[in-house]
């Protein structure tokens, strides 16, 4: 297992300098408002036990499901996320190593030997141990023997519906990026490195910059977005394209990329990581007749996302 103290730059520890702590407990793929609500139990908790507890955070290096369905946030992303709600420690595990566990080890041997654990938190409907055989109760009743409390979080609701990571998944396959905001608790972003592209919104006087997704990321439905752009710290307004490129021909590649102009910027980032959100969706992706027809729609993309991106400014962390 992998510590990290996100209070020193994301420093690796070793197990043998943990102190006592309080910890959240589950896989936290898109850190949505249900995992936000884990992470304030915990912080609460760590707190009125004393000083010398720490909120801590207890998941995986890769989700368990990762190649089955896409990922919505990357480690890295998950880490600066846990250190803005107020978490201390991160203690990382390969699956591999605890699927097997009998749900009573998991407890001895991960959390109480593992974590320091003087108290843990975790949701309605986490599971642990071989054949996910341990249970909220089940954690309650082992932790209660080490006068550890256990706090469990009941379903947290958009709507009607309850917020989870596949929900997100599902609104964002919708394009419906507004809502899948609401549930994330900010809006869905993607930091990528910028790769060259045709350089044809450059020759037209609306320069681009291209980000390729990983296939293992969740990508927006094709179309085209109201977008925020960070840069050095900065943001700007921006339209972004998602899908294959088609432009003015047919497509020539089936990998989803984002192209994104980013409005009132000048200069060069390639090979820079650049973080883009996804405040709503404006339109499908088009083929366009010509190159005056391209640019008076994104003339009109411009002004729509100009227009917008001063809203929920609020939402562009993570």
């Amino acid at each position: 297992m992998t510590v990290f103290d996100l209070q020193n730059t994301n420093k690796q520890m070793t197990a043998e300098k943990i102190p006592a702590t309080v910890t959240a407990l589950g896989t936290f793929d898109g850190v949505h408002i249900g995992h936000a609500a884990l992470l304030r139990e915990a912080c609460t908790l760590a707190s009125s036990l004393g000083s010398d507890v720490f909120p801590a955070v207890w998941t995986f290096f890769e989700p368990p499901f990762r190649g089955r369905v896409k990922y919505l946030t990357t480690l890295q992303e998950k880490l600066s996320l846990f250190a803005r709600a107020g978490i201390r420690y991160v203690f990382l595990e390969e699956f591999s190593n605890v699927q097997m566990l009998p749900p009573k080890d998991f407890v001895s041997k991960i959390l109480l030997a593992g974590c320091g654990v003087r108290g843990a938190v975790c949701g309605f409907n986490f599971r642990f141990g071989h054949s996910a055989m341990g249970t909220p109760a089940f954690l309650q009743k082992e932790l209660a023997n080490a006068h550890a409390p256990v706090l469990i979080t009941q379903k947290v609701t958009q709507g009607d519906e309850a917020v989870s990571s596949t929900r997100i998944r599902a609104l964002l396959d919708a394009g419906d990026t507004e809502y899948a905001a609401q549930c994330l608790g900010r809006y869905y972003s993607v930091s990528l490195p910028v790769v060259h592209g045709k350089e044809l919104g450059r020759k037209i006087g609306i320069p681009t910059i291209n980000q390729n997704f990983p296939l293992e990321r969740q990508t927006p439905l094709r179309g085209t977005y109201a977008s925020t752009v960070s840069v050095d710290g900065v943001l700007y307004p921006g339209v972004t394209n998602v899908g294959i490129r088609p432009s003015i021909t047919e497509n020539d590649s089936h990998t989803p990329n984002a192209e994104t102009h980013i409005i009132g910027y000048r200069g060069w980032l390639y090979d820079k990581s650049i973080r883009v959100y996804f405040r709503h969706r404006l339109r499908d992706e088009q083929v366009f007749p010509s190159l005056d027809a391209m640019k008076a729609q994104i003339a009109r993309d411009i002004d729509a996302s100009n227009a917008s991106f001063h809203e929920h400014k609020e939402l562009c962390y993570g």
